[in-house]
């Protein structure tokens, strides 16, 4: 049986866009369970082992029931005809939507969205593709992620850039004003400076960077592109793209938006896109030139994954982000208050209130950071992410709204460091 046959049998593009719609349905119905008090267990929205006490939003995200249940819909779908609901119109509406949807969450253009699966394949488009020139300087701080920091490195020789690394030392950190990180960068910016790198919020000691008024600075310095690791952000915090004047924002959304695992985001400003050079190549650049699409032409795709992005959206503007910042800010203080006081235990973060976030390191005295974050799993259930060098011992934690003050509890009386 031929495609126009088989549409002709009843299952046509409106109908299989009907039956995905519906999967939206019922994502709003459970949707309403979430008008809750902040006295509600919040944990029971999700599928959490009820041992474990996981601390480690900052590396991989939990996903909600609600938003599983609407990507494993989705994937159900999908299996009952591969061909049909991968490569013909369904999806078509509803990635369309999708694509809406984050793009006014982020606040820019749908057309400046690109579906990857991560920062760092973001960060690999930008080095591979972006239009430099031999004198030009790409820069970044010490604070980078290695995954918006090695690809400048491997692709320099080949495309003849330049690449800079400048220290930021951790234990300065915590005594950071906004002016103070301005102008961190501002001393390291030269004249041949065109591409800043940048964390919105870094991975080690969540040093919230002042990104619209480090872009700015750099503008007036004569940087051509700012290039923003937004990965751990976006969830976490409010993103306006517009506000923040950026030309570059590579997402992690399976982080803090908590989407499925291999879900990316990249935003593309459309004057820039131009400039960048896309790093998969297939079928479809003359079907979508001078489109954002031209940045995703892989082929085959999972869209059941990509279109749960919507759904990952929908769960956070129902909670909305001022009430879970609130949370997580509660948390943060909670232990803050209690580190203080611990004889082996020391605050690395940023103490400034408009540079700290829900991502925060503590530096170990008496232990090796690795055994101890072994144990603290082994014995205890408690998933935190060590960071051991010449420079650091530290243990960090990036909890999310629905963990709670007991299990910081927990935490804190599972450490025994002799």
């Amino acid at each position: 049986m031929d495609r126009r046959a088989f549409l002709k049998k009843g299952m046509g593009s409106a109908t299989a866009a009907a039956i995905i719609l519906s999967v939206k349905d019922g994502f709003a119905n459970a949707l309403e369970t979430l008008d809750r008090s902040e006295s509600t267990n919040w944990r029971d929205e999700y599928l959490l082992d009820p041992g474990v006490t996981y601390f480690n939003h900052g590396s991989i995200g939990t996903m909600p029931k609600a938003v599983h249940a609407a990507r494993r819909k989705y994937l159900d779908i999908c299996e009952t005809n591969p061909w049909f609901y991968i490569w013909n119109k369904p999806w078509l509406e509803p990635l369309k939507n999708t694509r809406e949807k984050v793009a006014q969450f982020l606040n820019c253009q749908a057309d400046e969205i690109v579906f990857n699966h991560n920062t760092t394949e973001g960060f690999n488009l930008l080095a591979s593709g972006l239009k430099l020139s031999p004198n030009d300087e790409v820069l970044f701080s010490s604070l980078n992620h290695s995954g918006a920091s090695q690809c400048w490195f491997h692709y320099a020789p080949e495309k003849g850039y330049q690449v800079r690394q400048f220290e930021i030392p951790l234990n300065e950190v915590k005594h950071l004003s906004v002016a103070d990180v301005v102008e961190l960068y501002a001393r390291e910016i030269r004249e041949n400076t065109r591409v800043l790198v940048l964390p919105h919020i870094d991975n080690t000691v969540g040093l919230l960077h002042p990104v619209k008024e480090i872009s700015k600075m750099a503008r007036e310095k004569g940087v051509r592109y700012i290039a923003v690791d937004g990965a751990q952000s976006v969830g976490m915090m409010p993103v306006d793209l517009q506000a923040l004047d950026v030309d570059f924002y590579a997402m992690s959304p399976h982080k803090w938006l908590q989407s499925p695992k291999g879900t990316g985001l990249l935003y593309l400003r459309k004057s820039v896109q131009a400039d960048v050079k896309p790093f998969w190549v297939t079928w479809g650049q003359k079907s979508w030139k001078d489109t954002v699409r031209i940045f995703e032409d892989y082929g085959t795709r999972n869209w059941p994954e990509v279109l749960t992005l919507a759904h990952a959206v929908e769960f956070q503007e129902k909670l909305t982000i001022d009430r879970t910042t609130e949370m997580r800010r509660n948390l943060r203080e909670y232990l803050l208050l209690s580190v203080r006081e611990h004889p082996k235990l020391q605050w690395q973060s940023p103490l400034d209130g408009e540079l700290n976030c829900s991502l925060y390191s503590l530096e170990i005295t008496g232990a090796d950071s690795r055994e101890l974050a072994s144990k603290l799993f082994q014995e205890n259930g408690i998933v935190v992410r060590p960071f051991h060098s010449a420079n650091a011992n530290m243990l960090r934690l990036s909890p999310n709204f629905y963990n709670t003050k007991a299990e910081i509890d927990h935490f804190l009386k599972s450490i025994d460091l002799g």
